[in-house]
């Protein structure tokens, strides 16, 4: 029960994310554009390139004209595998902070602490136990969000019932139902998509280093100095009917391409803004191919969709507000369910007695 409740109230803490960095780190995370023009972006490579000598740039999430939050680029320091996150003023070229690991702000240690328990660096444990126990959580929720509701088959005749003036015994039995039946949904969700991205994550790390093949340690710049990136960026907006690019991959291993991340135009608020990808070569600058998820099939479209139901970023504050506060009711649930099978227990020992 412990490390569920962990991860579902680090979940429901981290719906806010961008709005918690905005209020502890301002200076970090927020830029004041008052009008500005972003700089292009060869100009800001330079400028992280001059200002970070000791490391090369991995990828870099970025923001229209206008927008309240830094650029953040994420850099691997030569000589390692190893990455970090700085933030960047898109209008005047300075970085906002240093390149920090993954769990350095508070946010980010319970990005850690939500996926992995805080276990995959744990001299002597497996790299990937945290992974390993946050899917079997999630898969624990997925059974939660549906064994319920087959116990309670007739739910929907008394799920808003909640007798108050009964016994603790009732009250918490009637709250149980009515808590867990509402969140049902929503837990399924969360279930299912964060028991996807657990299992993703693993899979990705086991094909690629099955073998005992180690992470590439970044000794040198493995795309063009003279790369044209805006120029990338631009005909990736060619390559895809109103492309908006959001995030840039550089190649970080020996033979990956550069890849232009973006949200292709479409009216459905579940897709993500990194569903659609143009690639080209490093090099070279050649076009080499797209995916534009608008083309694709049902299949893609759903998993896209995974991380803004995930988050509950899709519909705004409503959602974001609605899966916060789904994520404290396995709390609720823990609470009165722990009485709840304590009562029984009792009744059936003083039945034996």
């Amino acid at each position: 029960m412990i490390p569920f409740l962990v991860v579902s109230l680090t979940g429901s803490i981290l719906v806010f994310k961008t709005e918690i960095d905005s209020w502890l780190i301002p200076d970090v995370a927020l830029v004041e554009a008052d009008g500005r023009e972003r700089l292009s972006l060869n100009e800001l490579t330079a400028r992280v390139n001059q200002q970070l000598p000791d490391y090369e740039i991995g990828s870099w999430e970025i923001f229209p004209a206008g927008h309240p939050e830094a650029d953040r680029v994420f850099v691997i320091q030569k000589g390692t595998d190893e990455w970090r996150k700085a933030h960047l003023n898109p209008y005047t070229g300075e970085l906002q902070s240093e390149p920090t690991s993954s769990g350095h702000y508070l946010t980010d240690w319970l990005v850690e602490l939500h996926y992995t328990l805080l276990l995959n660096d744990i001299d002597g444990l497996d790299e990937h136990l945290g992974l390993i126990i946050s899917f079997v959580l999630a898969l624990f929720l997925v059974f939660m969000g549906t064994s319920g509701l087959i116990i309670y088959r007739r739910f929907w005749a008394r799920v808003f019932t909640l007798r108050w003036n009964q016994r603790l015994l009732v009250v918490f039995s009637d709250l149980h139902k009515m808590a867990g039946t509402l969140a049902s949904p929503v837990l399924l969700v969360l279930g299912i998509t964060g028991g996807y991205y657990s299992a993703i994550i693993y899979y990705e790390e086991f094909i690629e280093h099955s073998t005992g093949q180690e992470h590439h340690i970044m000794q040198e710049r493995l795309y063009a100095d003279d790369l044209n990136i805006d120029q990338l960026v631009a005909q990736s907006r060619e390559k895809i009917d109103a492309f908006k690019p959001t995030y840039l991959l550089f190649p970080y291993e020996p033979e990956l391409p550069f890849t232009v991340f973006g949200r292709a135009l479409t009216n459905n608020p579940l897709l993500s803004n990194y569903g659609s990808v143009v690639n080209f070569d490093p090099h070279s600058g050649a076009y080499q191919s797209t995916y534009n998820l608008n083309e694709q099939g049902a299949l893609p479209k759903v998993l896209d969709s995974f991380r803004r139901l995930h988050f509950g970023t899709f519909g705004g504050w409503v959602s974001k507000v609605i899966w916060s506060l789904v994520g404290l009711i396995p709390l609720l649930l823990a609470i009165t369910g722990t009485y709840l099978w304590w009562q029984r227990r009792a009744k059936r020992a003083r039945k034996r007695r």
